[in-house]
């Protein structure tokens, strides 16, 4: 009887080791794949909400990352510098992958340019241009407002939405 009792101990006593170990090696494993996200990968998913400086919270489906970060809400598509992302909810970083569209700053500048659409330009500040898209450098946006040009660094700028 004392010799079951002492295996019954022993095998107890290594089920219990083994499952320690198994629990450690898991926790590595899921801090390996946290080590390996950036932030963007936790743009993926449906309703996403994004702080943005000089503009506030935005929500919606992330359709696009790259150069810029384009959020559907609906009703509109803004066009957010990734800068100017401060805060991200709505995200555990187990949703899909936001599509990697590598779509550049001039470019969709220059698409909203040749629509000719109004456009509202918000800066990181919180003031905002409203105006038409009237020419892209390589590293500022034009934008005809009121019988004038204003041009605004891409570092001032936080999100640009059509009008």
């Amino acid at each position: 009887m004392r010799w079951d009792r002492l295996f019954a101990d022993l095998e107890g006593a290594a089920v219990d080791a083994y499952a320690e170990e198994r629990d450690a090696l898991a926790e590595d494993l899921r801090d390996e794949q946290w080590a390996r996200l950036s932030w963007t990968d936790l743009l993926g998913g449906r309703d996403i909400r994004l702080e943005v400086a000089g503009l506030g919270e935005i929500g919606g489906r992330v359709v696009s990352v790259g150069d810029v970060v384009l959020v559907e809400d609906g009703l509109r598509t803004i066009v957010v510098v990734p800068e100017a992302i401060v805060a991200i909810s709505g995200s555990d970083g187990r949703a899909a992958a936001a599509p990697a569209l590598r779509r550049t700053r001039a470019q969709m500048a220059r698409a909203l340019r040749d629509a000719g659409a109004s456009v509202r330009v918000v800066r990181r500040d919180g003031r905002a241009v409203e105006g038409v898209v009237a020419a892209v450098g390589s590293d500022f946006l034009q934008v005809a407002a009121a019988g004038r040009r204003v041009s605004l660094p891409w570092a001032s700028i936080a999100a640009l939405e059509e009008r």
